[in-house]
């Protein structure tokens, strides 16, 4: 989620020992399992606080789960609107103090009052090269348009779907006997490492987000 322009910038907190992340998730959890692998390093300077899921009876809980990570569940179905869900996940992250959160296969729009906490501090993926080919499609968009190149981006969460500030970006040719599986499967194989390094540099150095630019020092 990114901050009104207005704001200004905003720092990840500094300090010394790990910097804690949360991570939410949907599904199977590939992304959840490169940043547990990680983080197991010291040096990686990341701890998963805690995982949340707005579903039970996913492989990326029981991830979380086999490597001794607190986890939680807010389910959309368990609550009266949007608006209540919404404020109740945003108070379960909250409950971890983290300076990031990692939307990892995470399948919700966070609402209002996600985005007046953690505005500036909520990273997603996006298997293209923002600002083409946005929504739950990337790699059969770009197969379609017939793009010579597509990537995986790495992207500051605003209010809009795949629509935030750009942090990293990595390039994946696509080859002329590409399908949606084969083309995805390399993607998602670069969106991770992406992913893995970037969080990195952005707990470990901090970063600010000004309008649309984000910096890691």
């Amino acid at each position: 989620m990114t901050t009104p322009p207005d704001n200004g910038p905003v720092p990840a907190r500094r300090g010394e020992g790990l910097r804690d992340v949360v991570v939410l998730v949907s599904g199977g959890g590939t992304n959840l399992q490169a940043l547990l692998d990680a983080a197991a390093d010291p040096a990686y300077g990341v701890r998963v606080a805690a995982v949340g899921a707005d579903r039970e009876d996913i492989e990326g809980l029981a991830r979380a789960r086999r490597a001794g990570i607190p986890t939680f569940v807010c389910a959309v179905a368990d609550h009266a609107t949007r608006e209540d869900w919404d404020a109740a996940l945003t108070e379960q992250v909250a409950a971890y103090d983290p300076c990031l959160v990692v939307l990892a296969g995470f399948m919700r729009l966070t609402g209002a009052a996600f985005l007046a906490r953690f505005g500036g501090r909520t990273v997603n993926t996006h298997p293209a090269l923002s600002p083409s080919f946005p929504g739950m499609q990337g790699p059969r968009d770009a197969l379609a348009y017939g793009v010579k190149v597509t990537g995986a981006t790495l992207f500051v969460v605003d209010a809009g779907v795949d629509t935030g500030p750009i942090v990293a970006q990595a390039a994946v040719p696509v080859l002329d006997d590409d399908d949606e599986r084969t083309l995805h499967e390399r993607i998602k194989t670069v969106e991770r490492e992406l992913l893995v390094d970037t969080v990195g540099r952005m707990c470990r150095e901090g970063f600010t987000v000004t309008g649309r630019k984000v910096t890691i020092p």
